[in-house]
């Protein structure tokens, strides 16, 4: 059964690219060995990348930014992301949420 880990960060404001790195080297710098490693034919390894996608709701637009894991994160390691984002996004709204295992 495919289970797909994640982290995300949701806003109403479309990210620019500076802020959507930010936000990949936070996530990385706590769950560097998480991050969903990928192969190309040649067995060469690409980068890990940030999806940005928008989702409908009742009150608009929804940005999300999210990074595939290869596992979930802890709570600790959710509960540092979570510092760190805030710490560095002060500025606008966003949410942070990970996929959990049950």
């Amino acid at each position: 059964m495919f289970i797909k880990h994640y982290v995300r960060m949701l806003t109403r404001e479309e990210l620019p690219d500076e802020d959507v790195i930010v936000y990949y080297d936070i996530v990385q710098s706590i769950v560097e060995t998480k991050l969903l490693t990928a192969y190309d034919e040649k067995k060469s390894k690409v980068g890990v990348e940030v999806m940005a996608y928008t989702s409908e709701d009742h009150d608009g637009d929804m940005w999300i930014y999210e990074i595939v894991l290869q596992e979930h994160i802890d709570p600790d390691e959710g509960d540092s992301i979570s510092e760190m984002l805030f710490d560095e996004f002060d500025d606008i709204q966003f949410t942070f949420e990970a996929s959990v295992e049950i």
